[in-house]
């Protein structure tokens, strides 16, 4: 299989990317709404002022302390970082706080500590009050068990984090694939990369991983080169999978190309992108592709007979996915605009200057006189 993309190759590339997810980002993001939060209810308050100041020493303090640990690591000090780190931990306000518990699970994961490394993100993801730094602690120790623990305990670790739709979702829904894949159940991983890579939530890197997986999965089943042991059973093609529902799949990823093409405005109207279905694959009509996209069908040889075409509820499954992750991204960006507008009109707002005292009345013409 030299030059061919395995799950375990897939599994490091999707590990690694998860590793650029840095804690102190993330927490950049989150900030505004952590902090805005606590602006709501004190501001027009007697203590605005002094939490405000209390508030900015604190941050200043935390920061020069993460900052030191950060130090101590860049110099190799792994150790001293992972202390300092585990003490700011327990005194940092909530942003910095989550920082610090996960660059510390992050540092014994670098010294080679899994089980260790495991229990502190486990620890981090109950400690960390923002969902998705919480969730991406989750993730990070389900690839640390995914060495050790049975698809059915690894899909309970990723269930809370695909059920909340949240940013590390998909990631995780890539995981569950993964795991579906190298257990032998082929069929649940290419349904799974197959809606992956449609999503249009998904990351870049997700979508590209699920169709090189799709690929393989299909190319190694039919040459029997598939890097696990999947059982054949009568009257089954590919992994498991019947002939209708393989080509199902099939057609369900071309379209999924078509319309990623459009997004990312490859092809024209004039020049459109070419995207050629499988043998014997047909779309149903009526089936409504992008302007700039031109599908061919492929002939089957002589002699064999067609696997099937898309199914109605395959096409009406994959437009509810897309209609839901639309609506979600749209309500989680208008509640975020909502609360960024509420926070900078509290924080820009001038204090109300005290009313001018009256003039006092002068006193008419021979009035007391």
């Amino acid at each position: 299989m030299d030059g061919e993309v395995s799950v375990s190759d897939l599994f490091r590339e999707a590990e690694e990317e998860l590793r650029k997810e840095t804690a102190e980002n993330l927490a950049k993001r989150a900030a505004p709404f952590v902090i805005g939060a606590i602006v709501l209810g004190l501001a027009g308050s007697a203590g605005w002022q002094f939490w405000q100041s209390e508030q900015a020493k604190a941050v200043d303090k935390a920061g020069v302390a993460y900052d030191a640990a950060m130090s101590k690591l860049q110099a190799g000090d792994l150790n001293g970082g992972a202390a300092s780190l585990a003490e700011l931990a327990k005194t940092a306000p909530a942003g910095f706080a989550a920082q610090a518990l996960l660059q510390r699970a992050a540092v014994l994961q670098e010294q080679s500590k899994s089980a260790e490394a495991r229990v502190a993100y486990e620890d981090a993801a109950k400690k960390i009050k923002d969902v998705d730094l919480a969730d991406l602690a989750r993730l990070r120790a389900a690839y640390i068990a995914a060495d050790s623990e049975t698809k059915d305990q690894m899909n309970a670790r990723l269930k809370p984090i695909i059920d909340r739709k949240g940013a590390f979702a998909p990631l995780a829904r890539e995981l569950a694939a993964a795991i579906a894949w190298s257990s032998g159940d082929a069929a649940a991983a290419r349904s799974s990369y197959a809606l992956l890579q449609m999503d249009p939530l998904a990351p870049q890197g997700v979508r590209a991983r699920a169709g090189q997986a799709m690929a393989v999965i299909d190319s190694a089943a039919s040459a029997s080169k598939i890097p696990m042991v999947i059982p054949e059973q009568a009257g089954q093609g590919q992994g498991g999978m019947t002939p209708e529902q393989m080509a199902q799949m099939q057609a369900a990823q071309a379209q999924a190309q078509a319309a990623q093409g459009q997004a990312q405005g490859e092809g024209t109207a004039e020049n459109p992108r070419i995207v050629r279905l499988p043998p014997g694959v047909k779309l149903p009509p009526g089936t409504k592709l992008p302007p700039n996209v031109r599908v061919i069908e492929t002939p089957l040889p002589a002699g064999q007979q067609a696997g099937g075409a898309v199914s109605p509820e395959v096409l009406a499954q994959i437009e509810r996915e897309r209609q839901a992750s639309m609506a979600r991204q749209k309500a989680i960006t208008e509640a975020q605009q909502r609360q960024i507008k509420e926070i900078e009109k509290n924080r820009t707002a001038p204090a109300a200057e005290p009313a001018a005292p009256a003039p006092a009345e002068q006193p008419k013409s021979g009035d007391g006189l």
